[in-house]
């Protein structure tokens, strides 16, 4: 399977909305998505209506066995989390092998080989952080325009250039992601460029009510048209591009499932 990571230790950048519409689009596409939620905060879990109240991720990964698995469509499935998870950054810091705890629970579970899996990262450089980038063949990098942004990216790359010398030499970026994005404010112009000369720029992406209410009402499965999800379309072009998949047959229905 492809694990690909959407990250950035900095909150408030869309992650969890770029997660949801990236793994939404692509499986309406014809690809089998798999969504594991790996933020204690649940908000990608809380997006499509789902819940985890039994803890079932934390205790997958604290005990080394598959990981819970919901189906959201024909072929686009989720492992929902729940705040139990947050017990994962100071009881795993002491446990043997703690950075490898989601690839183990990942390869104990059972995913056509080949599925992709997208990982929203939680807004840290954590134990839960560190699994997911452990975990990844690759990260989506999401930023939102602001000179914090662009300061925050260096000591991003800083952490990855560390787990590509100890734990996972295969991590790369695939690219990033603009979010929140005003055409009319120049900021958004000079951070597509500054990120542009690092990393290949997969996308911009305008504010938009409809998705955020759609997340927030966890109705992500039934948003079919707005403005945002057409940009995010642009980016699941752009990362299929980047990934370099053989074609597929699409599903004779696409419309049909997945809301």
């Amino acid at each position: 399977m492809h694990v690909i990571a959407v990250a950035n230790q900095k909150g408030g950048t869309a992650k969890t909305t770029t997660a949801a519409a990236v793994g939404l689009l692509l499986a309406r596409a014809g690809r089998r998505v798999h969504l594991v939620d790996m933020d204690p905060q649940a908000s990608l879990t809380h997006a499509f209506g789902r819940r985890d109240a039994e803890g079932r991720l934390f205790a997958a990964l604290a005990d080394g066995r598959g990981l819970p698995v919901e189906r959201l469509g024909e072929r686009f499935t989720i492992s929902p989390s729940d705040i139990t998870l947050s017990r994962g950054e100071t009881e795993f810091i002491s446990k043997p092998g703690r950075e490898h705890c989601l690839r183990r629970a990942l390869a104990a579970t059972p995913l056509a080989d080949d599925a992709l899996v997208i990982v929203d990262c939680p807004p840290s450089l954590g134990v839960l952080a560190v699994n997911c980038l452990t975990a990844a063949r690759q990260i989506l990098l999401v930023v939102q325009p602001g000179g914090f942004e662009l300061q925050a990216l260096v000591h991003f790359e800083q952490t990855v250039a560390l787990l590509r010398e100890w734990v996972n030499p295969h991590l790369s970026v695939a690219g990033a992601v603009l979010t929140n994005c005003h055409s009319r404010r120049s900021i958004t112009e000079q951070v597509a460029g500054e990120v542009a000369r690092v990393y290949p720029l997969l996308g911009t992406v305008r504010m938009d009510a409809q998705l955020l209410y759609a997340t927030t009402a966890g109705n992500m499965l039934a948003l079919r048209k707005s403005k945002a999800l057409d940009d995010y379309d642009g980016v699941r072009i752009n990362l299929e591009k980047r990934l370099s998949w053989p074609n597929r047959p699409l599903p004779e229905s696409p419309a049909s499932w997945a809301g």
